[in-house]
């Protein structure tokens, strides 16, 4: 019984694990596309919103997901294992997870991708030695002082 709940108490803390740096690096990424988007209170506030509301699912599923899951201890051939059955809608609830989650990723990529583009055509409409050498002298002026210090 006790191997049960050590199992049990692995496995659930592996999840919760995951969901915390899940959170933990959507705030980096909302602060990135702040700066990003030279700190507009309209970005900061819909990655906020959105950010939020999948988090709390996430978590509400998780819990939900968490209370279908049982363990027995198995002996085979003379060591112990964990087994771990998962009733009811476990399957579908985890995969609610990770498409929450992927939605995160599409949307903050798609506001990456854009901001890029963004700053790119305007490079090119002020640029006149060619986008390639500007974003190169750009990339040595910002890398340099890595090398420096």
């Amino acid at each position: 019984m006790l191997l049960d709940l050590s199992g049990i108490i692995i496995i659930d803390t592996l999840d919760w694990t995951r969901e915390v740096v899940d959170a933990i690096l959507g705030v980096i990424v909302i602060a990135r596309l702040y700066a990003m988007y030279q700190q507009s209170r309209k970005v900061l506030i819909c990655l906020a919103v959105i950010f939020v509301a999948i988090r709390i699912t996430n978590t509400v599923i998780l819990a939900i997901a968490m209370m279908q899951i049982s363990g027995e201890e198995l002996v085979l051939s003379g060591t112990y294992q964990c087994h771990f059955n998962y009733a009811g809608d476990f399957l579908l609830l985890d995969s609610m997870i990770w498409i929450l989650a992927t939605v995160w990723e599409v949307f903050t990529l798609f506001l990456a991708v854009w901001i890029a583009v963004k700053h790119f055509r305007e490079l090119r409409q002020y640029s006149t030695s060619g986008i390639i050498g500007d974003c190169f002298t750009v990339l040595i002026k910002t890398h340099m002082s890595y090398f420096l210090t």
